[in-house]
């Protein structure tokens, strides 16, 4: 039996006016979802998806707005209803009640001065008629339900078996205390994985017929991430709600969604079931997304680009003309390197000494009590020991509050320890007083490209003077104009232009800012570089083009890297070994092939088996 349409997109055009230009951000946009299906919209930055969403939500603002196009919202025993003719009070009565949405960064979703049992009550009560007793009962019910917290039974299980309680009054009161609890924290005290479940219980408060998630998973931790997509998976068949589910990467998706709409420039260029998209895709853009993530059966030199797939050009009326690029199947087979290519750069790499050398380091950060005096120490990083050698790429993976970070901004000194050695090039540095001149030359020598290229460039500095600052602080690199001249030069070497060095780095696209902080990373002319979660906030497609970069200038400056990552995919095509970190400890090192192949810990085998699978292209 054919489902019912739930909602149907026909010939949707949402344009951006300035007094400058107009920007087509979707184009004509034709799709249907029917009940309880998943449909995935995949896409680039700047591919209309979002503002999909956002039109089917009425939520545009200016100067967007839709230009054409209809969008007939379908209720059971109801005649349809064109959203996009709808006033803005009566638009209200579906958004969050019948289609509800769930945004890409939860923290940005929630309001930081509010309890999430407030803001999940306000939900309730704005489109329920129910007194507030009872939207805190049905607050409660979406917690468990999204498994923010234990089900009662799973409550009164543990405190009994903690307890030995017996009385069913203190075990109902302990209950009613925990889930009270839960209710009053706010969206700083929980973790982002969390965070989203908030979201998630806000957005089906209302049992929506239509759910749409919006990059939900993009800043999360593999483990987390296996967990939302499961949860979402089952909210739908539990609820027999549809989801649209938007994501620039098919591989999350492979496993969650029905069909798949692939978005470039505002248009569909194709759409089908997933088991089609994945092992048949037709457009060279489709090809070129599926064949830039990083594989996990074989190791490449280099990762393939949207770029080697198609050419893009236009007509005289300015009209996108896509041409798809034949790949030569000699160079695609040369690309791939062999274990013993893998074992031979290996055994030359450890024939030399350690550049960085950790041994038995520890990191605490004070919990203070009464008075402010420190009663104890919250260990993050818990005597770890490891080698880094000249010109290896050490992998370092594990979930997010295991250490990572700390250990990265530890081995820099920019975060004190409180015991074991950093050794770099056989000295120990980790009791060199920071303002010790020694400490300040070693800075030149050691240097960090963070998760967020625009938080890390000062928005009031060209990216000229950014690149150049490094130089200056050091008083190296000659005078302004040899300065000028090694700013051009990096910049080009970044793949960027060097006349760009007077523009702000609110124009540039993050793709671009990240290849600004890599450029302001080299100005030192540095051995050693720590990439923290550097590629994590990027398309897939761009994600490849800086992984390339990276690994360019690895062999042309002969670069030590640490890169830190949260997708394990990533770590294994850059890294030459990888450590595996876990509640502040070393879970396993060893080659990148032999961690994926033969996980020694529950933990790392956990790991493996939450990264999204699919049917690469090649």
């Amino acid at each position: 039996m054919t489902k019912p349409v739930v909602l149907d997109v026909r010939n949707l055009q949402v344009k951006f006016i300035t007094e400058d230009q107009t920007v087509v951000a979707v184009d004509n946009l034709n799709f249907e979802l029917k009940k309880g299906e998943k449909l995935g919209i995949v896409g680039e930055s700047g591919s209309g998806k979002s503002v999909t969403s956002l039109g089917i939500m009425g939520l545009i603002s200016y100067p967007g707005k839709i230009t054409q196009g209809e969008i007939w919202f379908h209720q059971q025993d109801q005649p349809p209803v064109n959203l996009v003719n709808l006033r803005e009070e009566s638009r209200r009565k579906y958004r969050g009640g019948k289609i509800a949405m769930i945004f890409q960064e939860p923290m940005s979703a929630l309001n930081p001065v509010y309890s999430i049992g407030f803001q999940l009550t306000e939900a309730i009560l704005l489109h329920q008629n129910v007194s507030k007793i009872e939207a805190e009962r049905k607050a409660i019910a979406l917690l468990q339900e999204v498994k923010l917290f234990p089900s009662d039974q799973e409550l009164r299980d543990k405190y009994v078996a903690e307890t030995e309680e017996t009385s069913d009054k203190v075990i109902t009161r302990h209950i009613n205390k925990q889930k009270l609890s839960m209710l009053k924290r706010y969206p700083h005290q929980l973790s982002g994985g969390q965070l989203q479940r908030v979201t998630i219980a806000m957005a089906i408060s209302c049992n929506p017929m239509v759910l749409i998630a919006d990059e939900p998973t993009t800043a999360l931790d593999v483990t987390v991430q296996a967990t939302i997509l499961d949860l979402l998976r089952e909210l739908c068949s539990k609820r027999g709600m549809s989801l649209i589910f938007i994501t620039h990467d098919l591989a999350v998706i492979a496993e969650l969604v029905d069909r798949v709409a692939v978005m470039y420039r505002g248009k569909v260029v194709e759409a089908g079931d997933i088991e089609t998209i994945f092992t048949h895709p037709q457009h060279p853009y489709t090809k070129g997304l599926l064949a830039c993530r990083p594989r996990l059966d074989r190791k490449l030199q280099i990762l393939p680009t949207v770029a080697d797939f198609m050419k893009v050009t236009k007509d005289e009326e300015g009209n996108i003309i896509i041409q798809e690029k034949s790949r030569d199947l000699t160079a695609i087979n040369s690309n791939i390197v062999t274990e013993s290519q893998q074992e031979a750069r290996l055994t030359k790499l450890l024939d030399n000494s350690p550049l960085i050398s950790v041994h038995k380091l520890r990191v605490g950060f004070p919990q203070k009590g009464m008075f402010g005096r420190t009663e104890n120490y919250f260990m993050a990083v818990k005597d770890v020991s490891f080698e880094v050698y000249p010109g290896e790429t050490l992998g370092l993976v594990g979930e997010s509050g295991c250490g990572k970070s700390t250990l990265a901004r530890t081995i820099l000194r920019l975060i004190p320890a409180q015991g074991g050695e950093i050794r770099f090039r056989g000295e120990n540095i980790a009791d060199i007083p920071s303002q010790n001149p020694k400490m300040r030359s070693l800075r030149r020598e050691m240097q960090i490209i963070f998760q967020n290229p625009y938080n890390s460039l000062n928005p009031r500095m060209t990216v000229g003077n950014a690149i150049a600052e490094p130089m200056v602080v050091h008083k190296v690199g000659g005078n302004k104009r040899k300065r000028r001249e090694r700013v051009a030069y990096l910049l080009e070497r970044v793949g960027l232009s060097p006349d760009i060095g007077d523009r702000y780095p609110h124009e540039f696209s993050g793709g671009q800012r990240q290849r600004v902080c890599i450029a302001r990373a080299l100005a030192l002319q540095p051995q050693f570089i720590i990439c923290d979660e550097s590629v994590s906030a990027l398309d897939v497609s761009v994600q490849a083009q800086v992984l390339n970069l990276l690994k360019e200038l690895q062999a042309e400056f002969g670069l030590t890297y640490i890169f830190i990552s949260h997708d394990l995919s990533v770590v294994k095509f850059m890294s030459d070994r990888i450590v595996v970190m876990n509640q502040g400890k070393i879970e396993e090192i060893d080659t990148a092939e032999e961690i994926y192949q033969n996980p020694k810990t529950g933990y790392t085998r956990q790991l493996i088996a939450s990264i999204p699978t699919g049917n690469y292209g090649v």
